[in-house]
């Protein structure tokens, strides 16, 4: 029976989160998730080999991909020789080789000993994939060793992501801004039209609210027409739903100047850049993918890419499963907008809600059409 309390502990957590678990090849997709995750550990060895000191993050990246290969690990284990996890001997007590400067012999026998296993799942050969599982097991905590990575620790980090982005309780995040003064929170509550109307050979969106217009008048701005005219919504889809829109701040004049500190820090002109930055990094995967419709996910790497954006800003404390949230309901509110085309949409804060409707061609739209003309 092994010491590896940790190891067993966190096999338990991995079960909960495996989304394969109802898959007829569920042992394939775990091996194929495997060799895929290897090569991300390899890979960030060629990556430091090839920049060296200028690859800081290197140790960083390290632990988050060992974590992902141990979630992998530990599945198709428990999948394919149920018991074995008990029998691995804890990473201290294995006798490693002295750390070598390039660290090449223990990845290229590492990647070798996952292809073994691979080629032993494929084949349905599960009482072959039991010496080279616990040879996995033993070149990955020489890999670990070398880059100065406690497994345990990797495993902490991959939890921790995961409760992040598949939490057990979906809770959001306080908002940012409770403690300060109304007129310098977010609005609770607000009411904003998107108007489209011709501005030459193209096509501009105005934002009112309360019968005055706010913003600026916006454009695709590229060759080919694709809405982004309509993304300030993303920006409301944000305060909404994360409780961060250093944009909106600045559109309805909510900035915390009471607080010096927070006003230059988080409200200031590099945290709207940052925001909208994301909303067009985010913009190009989302025209790869009829902008999310029919879609219930966004890919993981493109949160993670998110979140290392807001890094030392108050938003990166929000877990991804917000920000995925954020995601598609901007979207879903983009696409009627952009069908509609404009619309009125309520941001209704407390409940976390962005409500559209179409406007009509009679009452406040008629009204408001009248006033621009």
């Amino acid at each position: 029976m092994t010491d590896n309390h940790w190891l067993l502990e966190f096999a338990a957590r991995a079960a909960k989160t495996d989304k394969f678990n109802d898959k007829p090849d569920h042992a394939a997709l775990l091996a194929m998730g495997l060799i895929g995750e290897a090569g991300s550990v390899v890979a960030e060895l060629k990556k430091k080999c090839r920049e060296r000191d200028a690859y800081p993050v290197y140790r960083e990246k390290v632990v988050e991909e060992i974590g992902d290969f141990l979630w992998y690990f530990v599945r198709l284990t428990a999948v394919t020789v149920p018991g074995l996890l008990e029998e691995l001997p804890e990473p201290d007590k294995i006798a490693l080789p002295a750390a070598d400067s390039t660290q090449l012999p223990e990845h290229l026998d590492f990647g070798a000993a996952v292809g073994e296993v691979l080629a032993a799942v494929s084949a349905s050969r599960h009482d072959d994939i039991r010496t080279p599982l616990r040879r996995v097991w033993v070149l990955l905590a020489a890999i670990a060793n070398d880059a100065d990575v406690c497994l345990c620790n990797a495993a902490v980090r991959n939890t921790e992501k995961t409760r992040s982005r598949w939490p057990d309780e979906k809770r959001y995040v306080p908002l940012f801004d409770d403690a300060f003064p109304v007129e310098e929170q977010l609005p609770r509550r607000l009411q904003v039209d998107f108007l489209e109307r011709a501005r030459g050979n193209h096509r501009a969106v105005i934002l009112r609210c309360n019968d005055i217009n706010f913003g600026d008048r916006l454009t695709d701005n590229i060759e080919d027409p694709d809405g982004y005219r309509f993304h300030d919504i993303f920006h409301f889809a944000y305060a909404v739903h994360l409780g961060w829109s250093p944009v909106v701040r600045a559109l309805m004049r909510t900035k915390r100047k009471s607080d010096s500190t927070v006003d230059e820090a988080q409200d200031g002109a590099r945290a709207g850049i940052i925001e909208e930055a994301v909303s067009a990094i985010v913009f190009s995967r989302a025209k790869q993918l009829k902008f999310f419709e029919g879609l219930d996910h966004v890919d993981l790497d493109l949160l993670k890419t998110v979140k290392e954006f807001v890094e030392g800003f108050e938003v990166e404390i929000v877990p991804l499963w917000q920000w995925e949230t954020a995601i598609l309901d901007g979207y879903r509110i983009f696409r009627a907008l952009c069908t509609g085309p404009g619309g009125r949409v309520t941001l209704d804060m407390g409940r976390r809600q962005l409500i559209y409707e179409p406007h009509s061609v009679s009452g406040d739209h008629a009204k408001q059409r009248h006033q621009l003309l």
